[in-house]
């Protein structure tokens, strides 16, 4: 029995099915399968068995399941206390939105030239969908707005977003001051998504006053939102983000947190259970000024 099938097994088993097993392992569905039927014929007795298209735990599996994914965290933290002595190594998973990751990347570039031995993965993906990632362990940890941090995650705030309105150079808001919302209903808006935080808070902005407003283009892409403004489709409003020298020079930005307040950010990470300590190091970089290091010891002192 090898770690490496208890994790294909937990997997399919956490998926539902081979090939949404793989994606989430970046294996291939062939190494997955054939992972879980060693194991299979190693035990003696069927872990899964066919449920329509997927793949369901039996019994025995559900049994087994259970030991795997106690015994796959009990060997993490078993690994870090032999490697303190060493260079710091593991993998961490990151999950975070476009702006945050610009914002990260000086402090995440000397982490990664401190520690080249630790493998790191990032995930960009919208503030609502963090939380569920970091809960079901695919996420060691993220960024995301207090109002999308489940309860079972430790919340600390950590990056406060200006929200910017990208206007194409040229255009007649770009003379005005200041600038209202009546001002930026007259023009055809992109828009980030409405489920994002960001879109949420443009959204409740415009309602609070009772004001219509126009949305053109409605997207998570912020490169296709900056594309629109630069095409003088429309107005965008946005996270404050690093923006590419050539799109500085067609657009103009103004902060307008004013209208619609700015984007309050959080480091979040599991109450229970162990966290590795390339996570924790990691997360420390990247927010010192989180109190990491407790809340960690105090989940592992729960289990």
């Amino acid at each position: 029995m090898e770690f490496y099938q208890l994790e294909y097994l937990c997997a399919v088993a956490e998926r539902g099915g081979y090939n949404q097993a793989a994606r989430h392992l970046y294996r291939v569905p062939s190494a997955v399968k054939r992972g879980v039927a060693l194991l299979e014929d190693e035990i003696g007795i069927p872990l899964l068995q066919r449920d329509g298209r997927g793949v369901r735990l039996t019994g025995e599996g559900e049994e087994l399941v259970r030991w795997a994914r106690s015994a796959i965290e009990s060997r993490t933290e078993m690994l870090d206390r032999i490697r303190k002595k060493g260079p710091l190594q593991g993998r961490v998973v990151v999950a975070a939105g476009q702006a945050i990751l610009n914002k990260a990347l000086p402090r995440l570039k000397r982490f990664m030239t401190r520690n080249p031995q630790v493998e790191i993965l990032i995930l960009r993906r919208r503030g609502f969908e963090i939380g569920p990632l970091i809960e079901k362990g695919e996420a060691d940890f993220g960024y995301l707005p207090l109002e999308y941090c489940p309860p079972t995650l430790h919340w600390h705030r950590s990056v406060e977003l200006k929200m910017l309105l990208a206007i194409p150079k040229g255009h007649a808001l770009c003379r005005k001051r200041p600038i209202t919302l009546q001002d930026i209903c007259k023009t055809p808006l992109i828009l980030p998504d409405r489920q994002a935080s960001s879109g949420r808070r443009v959204h409740r902005a415009f309602q609070a006053k009772d004001l219509e407003y126009r949305t053109l283009v409605e997207t998570a892409d912020s490169r296709l939102l900056l594309g629109f403004v630069r095409a003088g489709l429309g107005i965008s409003i946005l996270q404050e983000q690093e923006l590419a020298y050539e799109a500085k020079k067609y657009l103009t930005l103004v902060d307008v947190s004013h209208l619609f307040g700015k984007q309050v950010e959080g480091i979040a990470w599991r109450k229970r259970g162990y966290l590795p300590e390339a996570a924790r190091s990691l997360m420390q970089a990247l927010a010192p000024e989180a109190s990491i290091d407790g809340a960690a010891k105090t989940a592992t002192a729960a289990r």
